[in-house]
């Protein structure tokens, strides 16, 4: 199993112990709100009973239900527009429910017919109670995937305030963008655009890393420096890119009539993060890493490579002997004084 693989069934299962989690937090909240129902109403009731029915029936749906949808229909169904991909998902929970009610009725219902259980308030109770569980889950996954990794700290408001951090930059480009624009025309131009961002989505997600910018063909993405250097992740990311492009240039020839080679450069600092912003906020790193992480991906067609590292970034990411690097040499970028040592990543081993 390459690290790829490997990197992307740890995140998938994680993903899937905390859909496991949140939905096991939910029928413990549905479990109180159904004991504070009946005891309002005068009707004796056992919290501890409550949830013993709901938990367990949450956590395995959670693991199985949760891992179904990570695990396999998620990528087939991240193109569809939500409201599209949560109909579908109502249509197959809808089955699921109906079946279960027809072979395992619930309490208090044993007594009725199979079409009767289907006509009872409890099983549209039921139906819909997983059905807004499943959207909101089916949500909640496409905004982590919307704003990367880095989206919880939109809602937590994390960066509400500005604060001093350590990160690692990568910007990506295509090259050639401008001679296959001219060639393509501007809607078949953002089609490829858009495949690409798709192909290259989950080799940042896996990484950990966080979509900064997209500007036009060229895309930028941040870690934080632990993230970022842990197994040395930003650069088994921009791997891992590579990979999956020429996995897929048969498919980019046959549709475009070319295969898309995207070149990078790394740098590494401290910046300022905050939001900023109230009508579309947004988060902007301030600091001279991130033009210098710009200006050195600038300089790989100079150079005829499609990587190249500063020696900032290479000092702390203590890479194996399996990656085997080449100098570029010290050289002055537009807008620093001080020249900059760079390396490119030659190949790697195994």
């Amino acid at each position: 199993m390459t690290v790829e693989r490997i990197s992307r069934t740890r995140v998938r299962f994680q993903r899937v112990l905390r859909i496991t989690l949140a939905w096991a937090i939910m029928a413990c909240l549905a479990a109180v709100f159904e004991h504070a129902t009946l005891l309002s109403n005068g009707v004796h009731s056992q919290l501890a009973d409550h949830i013993g029915e709901r938990l367990p029936a949450s956590l395995l749906a959670g693991l199985l239900g949760g891992g179904l949808y990570i695990f396999v229909l998620r990528d087939r169904w991240r193109k569809l527009p939500y409201f599209q991909a949560a109909g579908i998902m109502a249509v197959l929970l809808l089955a699921v429910v109906v079946l279960l009610f027809a072979l395992l009725p619930a309490p208090g219902l044993a007594h009725l017919t199979p079409g009767g259980r289907l006509l009872s308030f409890q099983f549209a109770g039921t139906y819909l109670y997983w059905l807004l569980l499943m959207a909101g889950t089916m949500l909640m996954v496409r905004l982590n995937d919307q704003y990367g990794n880095g989206g919880i700290s939109y809602l937590t408001g994390f960066y509400h305030k500005p604060r001093p951090e350590m990160r690692i930059f990568m910007f990506l480009d295509m090259r050639s963008s401008t001679a296959i624009a001219e060639r393509l025309g501007h809607t078949r131009y953002f089609e490829l655009l858009n495949e690409l961002y798709a192909d290259i989505t989950d080799p940042i997600l896996y990484s950990r890393g966080e979509i900064y910018q997209y500007v036009g063909d060229e895309i930028s993405v941040s870690w934080s420096l632990r993230k970022g250097a842990g197994r040395q992740r930003c650069i088994r990311c921009f791997l891992d890119i590579r990979s999956k492009l020429e996995q897929r240039a048969a498919h980019y020839e046959a549709r475009y009539g070319l295969a898309p080679v995207f070149k990078a450069g790394f740098h590494y600092g401290p910046v300022t993060t905050g939001e900023v912003g109230l009508a579309k906020k947004e988060r902007i790193y301030s600091g001279d890493v991130v033009n210098t992480a710009a200006h050195i991906q600038s300089q790989c067609n100079a150079h005829g490579v499609d990587n190249l590292i500063s020696q900032d970034l290479i000092d702390v990411l203590h890479l194996p002997e399996s990656y085997t690097l080449r100098e570029i040499g010290s050289t002055v970028l537009k807008g620093r004084r001080q020249e900059i040592r760079l390396w490119t990543l030659v190949r790697v081993k195994g």
